[in-house]
């Protein structure tokens, strides 16, 4: 069955209702016929051979008397020719014949009218129908087959009574069932508009959402697929218009970060041609560390941007995560020692710590975490890094002292271009991209990380690997 096009979808369901109801109604007209049919015909046959049992041994007792079948051909020769002259003479009231035999073996006028008499060869006495198409019954007289009685079948006799009751019976059903089919399709009507509510809501929605409107929402209503659905679209809607935000703030810090050096670079430069600063080597070792902070700024948001497109690859193979930490940690103690600050690395396990990952992405995470702390721990300090394995977790903590961040400072730092406003904000800062970049590769190897409180009073970063 093909569905027109352009009907909405509360037209759709309204005609699956009503086609579903309508097959429904002819499938339970056909079985009723059948079953109407076969129950009947079943019940007649069954009571013919009850029936035909009584005949034939009244038919025997008679035939012990007369010793023929000519009384029964007699008898019944003149009932029909009495049938035959009422018809002729409507308006004669012609007196019936007197068949005592014929009334002994069947009173009923009903199974007179089916009678059927064979001999012991199967030919037909009394009757025009073939000994095969006959419900019959062998009539014994001293353990010899004399004849058969039959009846001829129930259908040749009562088809027309049969027909017009089926007949009546089936018009009084369509009438029914018509009637029911204009009550389901009052009742449909408004459930097709009641099911189709919600989807025509979620479709003035999106199209919304797709014309920029984020701050779309859909009231959600029960705990069906439906409503599962306008969950679904209002998460959709939310990431989206946090995404929008996100964008936003993305594209304001990056045009801040870069204008501040450019703004210095243009400053110094027109400086140097106007011979308010004379081109020295110091002038000019000012302007390359500032297109090296331009630079390095311009490969991280390079680093955050292919990771973000799918683009930024991991050579991932078996590394001893262990040994690349402690690399780490070995190429970071001359500037913690020349910082004036303690760095120590625990690793209670003696097994080597095997995982997949990248050997030279986890060493820009490690060295990157160690330069944060580096960077914005007060001298005497100290970084404390320790790795073990829990519940085929590799656990990995850097823990450093004081100063310490707030409890919303905490929450987002991993944010990018984001900076602490306090002590650990100082003038040796970097461009708020490390940790969102040490993020970044730690979602790349599957792993989670978090920052606490540290112990020691300053920040406490918790990194999880999967084991193997």
């Amino acid at each position: 069955m093909t569905i027109p096009k352009g009907l909405k979808i509360r037209h759709k369901l309204f005609a699956v209702f009503v086609l579903s109801n309508i097959l429904l109604i002819v499938s339970m007209w056909q079985v009723f016929q059948w079953s109407f049919d076969k129950g009947f015909v079943s019940y007649a046959t069954e009571r013919d051979r009850d029936f035909l049992e009584q005949m034939a041994n009244r038919t025997a007792n008679l035939y012990i008397y007369y010793d023929d079948w000519y009384f029964l051909v007699q008898e019944s020769r003149m009932e029909k020719e009495w049938h035959q002259a009422k018809l002729e003479n409507l308006r004669d009231l012609i007196p019936p014949p007197s068949t005592p035999n014929l009334d002994l073996i069947y009173p009923s006028q009903y199974y007179r009218q089916r009678f059927l008499l064979f001999d012991n060869q199967h030919e037909s006495i009394i009757g025009k129908v073939p000994f095969a198409n006959a419900e019959t019954h062998a009539v014994t007289v001293n353990k010899k087959i004399v004849g058969y009685v039959g009846l001829r079948s129930i259908r040749e006799l009562v088809q027309d009574q049969t027909l017009r009751f089926v007949r009546q019976q089936g018009e009084a059903f369509l009438l029914i069932s018509a009637f029911m089919l204009a009550i389901a399709a009052l009742l449909t009507w408004p459930l097709a508009q009641w099911l189709s509510r919600p989807l025509c809501s979620m479709q003035r929605a999106t199209k919304k959402l797709a014309a920029g409107e984020y701050e779309t929402r859909i009231a959600v209503k029960g705990s069906d697929e439906l409503a599962d659905l306008s969950c679904n679209f209002n998460n959709l809607a939310s990431t989206l218009e946090h995404t929008r935000e996100a964008r936003k703030r993305w594209v304001a810090d990056t045009a801040h970060e870069l204008r501040t050096p450019v703004a210095i670079l243009r400053g110094e430069i027109e400086a140097m041609q106007d011979g308010i600063i004379k081109v020295s080597p110091e002038s000019l070792s000012s302007l390359q560390q500032e297109t090296l902070h331009l630079a390095r700024l311009i490969d991280d948001l390079n680093q955050l941007s292919m990771h973000d497109t799918g683009s930024l690859n991991y050579n991932m193979e078996d590394v001893i995560i262990n040994d690349i930490l402690e690399q780490a940690v070995k190429s970071m103690s001359l500037p913690f020692k020349e910082a004036g600050l303690e760095l120590t690395f625990e690793y209670s396990q003696q097994k080597p710590i095997k995982t997949m990952g990248d050997s030279d992405r986890l060493y820009q995470l490690f060295s990157n975490l160690m330069n944060n702390s580096l960077k914005y721990t007060n001298a005497p300090g100290k970084l404390s890094v320790t790795i073990s394995v829990k519940n085929k977790r590799i656990v990995i903590r850097f823990e450093d002292s004081a100063p310490g961040v707030s409890e919303d400072d905490k929450n987002r730092i991993f944010e990018q271009f984001y900076r602490v406003e306090n002590s650990r904000n100082r003038a040796t800062g970097g461009r708020g991209l490390g940790l969102t970049i040490c993020s970044s590769i730690v979602d790349g190897h599957q792993g989670t990380i978090g920052a606490y409180h540290s112990p020691d009073g300053g920040l406490g970063i918790k990194i999880e690997f999967p084991l193997n």
